[in-house]
């Protein structure tokens, strides 16, 4: 009798045992390896800070009256000796009569740098300022979001394959149709973003009458100088219509005098 209730003391302390094991192992929390954690994050560290600068500069010079339209062209000609392209321009004068000429051009982002330094050869800047911005990670997340984007997609692709009701069918288009539009969005995001950073862009503005002051003998004798030009060119053209006429009434007056000495 006691044999048999020492085997079944002990056949019950090892079944507790047993079941104590399995539970820990039911319950062991799972192990995430290094290399899944590094497969996730590779695609993300394809690109590093860096790779994505956009490149702006703001710029002024000043030239004097006699300079300001060969300052423009000796800049237009930079611009195509670098293969860069104008995207706007604007005239303008002020209250004085002194012109101003801004531009916005694009170049190569290359060989912004020393653009901006030759643009010193034709005439040193007033005041300069070239700004940096890494978009890297924004490219980054634009990237993300379209791998995201486009694994639904095919998912979605799958089950409208795979769908038997029209219902079913239109309701994945809908989806499709949604998704596709996301994707172009982003993917012109994108493009913007390259095609910034393939090309740098400076704002310059160019103005007429650098170091001329309002009580300065030079700017009296400049506007002089414009202004008897103006006159001139005002005598002249009224001498080209006023001269035939004044021709014309002499010997129409000459005509009449005469036949009024014949009548007498």
């Amino acid at each position: 009798m006691k044999k048999s209730l020492i085997l079944l003391i002990i056949l019950l302390v090892t079944c507790g045992g047993s079941q104590e094991n399995i539970s820990d192992v039911a319950y062991q929390e799972p192990f995430i390896s290094d290399s899944i954690q590094e497969m996730s994050t590779s695609r993300s560290m394809e690109l590093s800070t860096g790779d994505y600068i956009i490149k702006t500069a703001y710029g002024t010079i000043e030239v004097s009256s006699s300079n300001f339209q060969n300052t423009i062209n000796d800049f237009e000609t930079l611009i195509l000796n670098y293969e860069g392209s104008i995207s706007n321009t604007y005239l303008s004068t002020n209250y004085q009569g002194l012109q101003s000429y801004t531009v916005t051009v694009n170049v190569p982002a290359e060989q912004f740098d020393k653009f901006i330094s030759d643009i010193e050869d034709i005439s040193e800047f007033k005041n300069i300022s070239i700004n940096a911005n890494d978009v890297t990670t924004y490219v980054l997340n634009i990237d993300s979001r379209l791998n995201a984007l486009v694994n639904e997609k095919q998912d979605l692709e799958e089950i409208k394959s795979d769908a038997l009701s029209t219902s079913e069918k239109l309701e994945v288009q809908s989806q499709l149709r949604y998704i596709n539009q996301e994707i172009e969005i982003l993917q012109d995001q994108k493009e913007f973003y390259e095609t910034s950073v393939n090309y740098s862009t400076l704002s310059l503005e160019i103005r007429e009458g650098a170091g001329i002051s309002l009580f300065s003998w030079n700017y009296y004798v400049e506007r002089a100088l414009n202004w008897l030009e103006s006159l001139i060119g005002y005598l002249v053209s009224i001498s080209i219509v006023g001269i035939p006429i004044v021709i014309f009434i002499y010997f129409v007056r000459k005509f009449l005098i005469k036949r009024n000495n014949i009548k007498t």
